[in-house]
């Protein structure tokens, strides 16, 4: 595995490759007991066949278009198919933004430079290493999928297993390919808060506008279009080739213009559009000049001034769907009404009175809302975790800094930027719901805002317990168990799960507040969970040695 750089690039993601790729293969396998519990252990199960497509055709604003909901791979393409593209751009953002501009933030490049490699070998071969570990992810995946057909005795085309992963793949590819374009314009942390950003958004928009006629045109701006073009596990659709290979033009280019930037620009710099013919000053000693950026006083200023892109890119990507959800709410409100309210899987998620705005909005915008907020955290998480995998946390280190304040002030950038992030959106939805004339209950409004954060909090505090024990693979378990968290709540009652599994889920303790109201005893106690996790991780993270 030490033969090339591409060899060595997928030794490096075998951890992660195991982590998401049994992860998601273990989803994949339990969603054949919840098929047979939705659809085959059932009295009546055209009727049930029935009720379930009209719930899921009402929440295509948030899933995109469903089809053939009553075969096992209809179900599949519904439940998780719908969030694969997003699950998988997120890994291969973080996985592009290290292999390059993550190595040259540590000093390896340097080195790897200095042997016989082309700059193009580099970059294409660490391409090619992100490409076939995310390969790998997916054959680990699709054998889940595959076996829990057989173990529900339900039908499943090979050939669609294969085709369906492909095209996730191609899709979270496109958004791993835009991070590796960033990465030659600015730092690993920035690009990958950039790109995160632009998925969330134009995987929003891209399900929105298909529902509006007046902005059908914006469709073809979006990658998820063509990746939607074609569901391969529902029979009447199948695979739709034209869009396909519309995902591999997209993903060429795009590396191709990295590579092209790559080698025009500096090592550890960024590349300029308008060269910049600097003099070149005489060798000599020169005292450099103090720094006198309020920036650079200490480690929390240097932290949030790296993080506040991400934080505007994000905020305003999910600000930008609340919009357009908002100013079309009153003309599709009374349309949507007669098919919701017919349909008892929303009052089994909590959505009892959907006549009212707050629960219509809790449904069109919060129920994503807060799992694209938990995604931000995750991001975060990372950000915190690079610092010793890339090993720049050795040279801040040797300044006379104890650990437990540097670790303290970079969660404390994790949980402020999270709150100019969830406080940026919550400005912009009440602009927008005063401006469009959506009344909500104000108080419910900012105790929904308030509770997102204390959702980012909880899994900021849960990476870095988890980063405190192994920084290699709490990014992959952060995330894991934030999907599993989503997925244990929204599901509750279609699974059956009991009350004392439910109960553990971050999301069910923050619950529906802008329809029912904050519950404050959960966020106090989940506060209170940050609070003594970050002691674990402070207490581990003055024992240990860095990377071990």
């Amino acid at each position: 595995m030490l033969q090339n750089i591409f060899l060595k690039t997928v030794r490096d993601y075998i951890r992660q490759i195991l982590i998401w790729g049994g992860g998601l293969g273990l989803i994949m396998l339990g969603y054949g007991a919840t098929y047979n519990s939705v659809f085959v252990n059932v009295p009546n199960r055209a009727k049930a066949i029935e009720d379930y497509q009209k719930a899921v055709e009402s929440m295509s604003i948030l899933t995109g278009k469903v089809y053939g909901v009553g075969t096992y791979g209809g179900f599949i393409d519904v439940k998780i198919g719908s969030m694969m593209p997003v699950l998988l751009g997120l890994w291969t953002l973080i996985a592009a933004t290290g292999v390059i501009r993550g190595e040259e933030e540590r000093g390896s490049m340097d080195l790897l430079l200095s042997t016989p490699h082309t700059r193009a070998s580099v970059l294409l071969q660490k391409w090619a290493g992100v490409v076939v570990s995310l390969l790998a992810i997916m054959i680990l995946s699709g054998i889940g999928l595959q076996l829990g057909a057989i173990i529900s005795n339900a039908q499943l085309d090979l050939t669609g297993n294969v085709t369906a992963h492909l095209n996730w793949m191609l899709q979270g590819l496109i958004f791993g390919a835009l991070a590796l374009l960033f990465c030659q314009f600015t730092t690993r942390r920035a690009a990958a808060g950039w790109g995160g950003g632009i998925m969330a958004a134009t995987y929003l928009l891209n399900n929105l506008v298909q529902s509006i006629d007046t902005f059908q045109w914006t469709k073809y701006l979006f990658p998820f279009y063509y990746g939607s073009l074609s569901h391969p596990l529902a029979p009447e659709v199948g695979t739709n080739w034209g869009g396909i290979v519309v995902l591999v033009v997209i993903i060429i280019p795009l590396v191709m213009l990295a590579l092209w930037m790559y080698q025009q620009r500096d090592l550890s710099g960024y590349f300029e559009i308008i060269k910049r013919n600097k003099p070149v000053v005489s060798s000599g000693i020169r005292q450099m000049p103090k720094p006198t950026s309020p920036w650079l006083a200490n480690n929390f200023t240097f932290g949030l001034r790296a993080a506040l892109p991400g934080v505007l890119i994000w905020g305003l990507s999910i600000s930008a769907y609340m919009l357009l959800i908002l100013s079309v709410f009153n003309d599709i409100k009374g349309s949507m009404l007669d098919l919701l309210s017919s349909v008892n899987v929303f009052s089994q998620i909590g959505f009892v009175n959907l006549t009212s705005n707050e629960n219509l909005l809790s449904l069109f915008i919060f129920l994503f809302l807060v799992l694209l907020v938990a995604a931000y955290a995750v991001v975060l998480v990372a950000s915190w975790t690079a610092e010793e995998n890339e090993g720049r946390l050795e040279l801040v280190l040797s300044n006379p800094e104890p650990r437990w304040r540097l670790l303290l002030t970079y969660f404390g950038v994790a949980v402020v930027a999270s709150a100019l992030m969830v406080g940026l959106t919550g400005a912009i939805f009440g602009l927008c719901t005063w401006a469009f004339n959506v009344p909500v209950n104000a108080g419910n409004a900012f105790g929904a805002f308030l509770g997102l954060w204390v959702v980012t909090v909880i899994i900021e505090a849960i990476g870095y317990i988890l980063a405190a024990f192994g920084p290699g693979w709490a990014v992959s378990v952060t995330a894991g168990i934030v999907i599993l968290s989503y997925l244990s709540d929204v599901l509750k009652d279609v699974l059956k799960l009991p009350e004392s599994v439910t109960n553990l889920s971050i999301f069910k303790e923050y619950g529906r507040p802008l329809a029912e109201g904050l519950r404050w005893t959960p966020q106090f106690v989940m506060l209170a969970l940050s609070v003594l996790f970050i002691a674990i991780a402070i207490v581990r993270f003055r024992q240990r040695d860095i990377t071990k």
